[in-house]
């Protein structure tokens, strides 16, 4: 009876050194193919990250040399531990504003061999860039980005260029241009172009690009160089035209932290003003020269344009507050955007793309 017990321990003991060897295998399988995924997805990783470096800085040359870019982002490859002959395709598309590269690069398993009988695996990426003004192809004179407002005319109202609201629009306005709203417009607006309801939802302009390439101008600097006035307790900071002036010579793209107010007229600059509240111009009878373009960016506050006569070219862009025009009797050249825009005293607004000269031209993005 004992020697049957034995010979059917002897049994089981063999059954589990089976089942645990089995296990093992298994264990080691899954272990090498993940292992060896991991590699493959770091391998990926990495050549993207070279090709979005190569596809970046080739943008940078164009639209002007497609072979000074070529050979630009070529070298960026390279520096980031990829081989030339890695590439398989650098192409140049929308007018050789846009350049598209496409590589891949041979990955060998370390374990996963064992199981797959291969000996590698290949893996490729691709991207694209492009080198554009941040105001882009951003085509309305007037844009009102607020689902829960009204863009509500007052006074009269003349609109050379397009123009959109994501609510609906309210009263009277001559547009020549197309005049499209998520909801309604009123009957009272007339657009050469057609008027065009229930249109889709557009999503507010993105400028923050420009924040990348403006120069920080601290509390010291703007008081005791450019002379500035400060409030501290309102973080306010108040300056003259010529003082505008004055600053964009030196930096011509501008960022505040605070609020800040701009009194006179004479504005002879091209340039952006960045600032984290909100913004006020008051001129009685604004001057400026044909060449002359400036941005107001509001980041987080409202923008108020108090600007008599004359005629003025430009962006105010306010995408999370309201842009006030308050009488001016002179020609807005250039493109109003804000969650809200209201026209009291009416606008006579005209779509111009000179007004991108305020942005800076040398961004580069990526695009795919």
């Amino acid at each position: 009876m004992n020697v049957f017990k034995y010979c059917g321990y002897r049994e089981e003991q063999g059954s589990v050194t089976i089942m645990v060897a089995l296990f093992i295998t298994v264990l080691m399988a899954f272990t090498a193919i993940v292992i060896d995924v991991g590699r493959v997805a770091l391998e990926k990783q990495q050549l993207q990250s070279a090709v979005d470096a190569a596809c970046l800085a080739g943008a940078q040359e164009l639209p002007d040399s497609i072979v000074a870019a070529k050979q630009k982002s070529i070298m960026y490859f390279e520096e980031n531990g990829f081989d030339e002959e890695e590439i398989d395709q650098i192409e140049f598309v929308n007018s050789n504003k846009r350049i598209r590269i496409t590589a891949s690069h041979p990955v060998e398993y370390t374990f996963a061999k064992i199981f797959k009988r291969e000996d590698n695996t290949k893996v490729s990426v691709s991207a694209a860039a492009e080198c554009s003004s941040v105001f882009g192809p951003f085509k309305y004179a007037l844009f009102s980005g607020s689902e829960m407002d009204l863009l509500q005319f007052k006074g009269q109202n003349i609109i050379d260029g397009n123009v959109h609201s994501n609510n609906s629009i309210k009263n009277a306005a001559t547009v020549t241009g197309v005049v499209t709203a998520v909801n309604t417009i009123d009957a009272k607006v007339n657009a050469s172009s057609g008027k065009i309801e229930n249109s889709p939802y557009v999503s507010m302009p993105d400028f923050s690009d420009v924040l990348t390439l403006a120069t920080t101008v601290n509390q010291s600097t703007l008081i005791n160089v450019f002379g500035a006035s400060f409030k501290a307790s309102s973080n306010q900071y108040t300056m003259s035209a010529e003082q505008l002036n004055a600053m964009l010579s030196v930096y011509s793209t501008v960022f505040i932290n605070g609020n800040l107010t701009i009194n006179g007229s004479g504005i002879h600059s091209n340039g952006s003003i960045l600032a984290t509240g909100d913004m006020t111009f008051n001129g009685s009878n604004v001057s400026m020269n044909a060449s002359d373009s400036v941005c107001f960016y509001s980041m987080n506050g409202n923008i108020t344009f108090n600007g008599g006569s004359g005629d003025v070219t430009g962006i105010l862009y306010a995408p999370k507050g309201t842009v006030r025009l308050n009488g001016n009797s002179g020609i807005f050249y250039g493109s109003i955007v804000g969650d809200l825009v209201t026209c009291d005293g009416g606008i006579n607004l005209t779509y111009s793309s000179q007004a991108a000269q305020s942005v800076p031209f040398t961004i580069t993005r990526l695009v795919e």
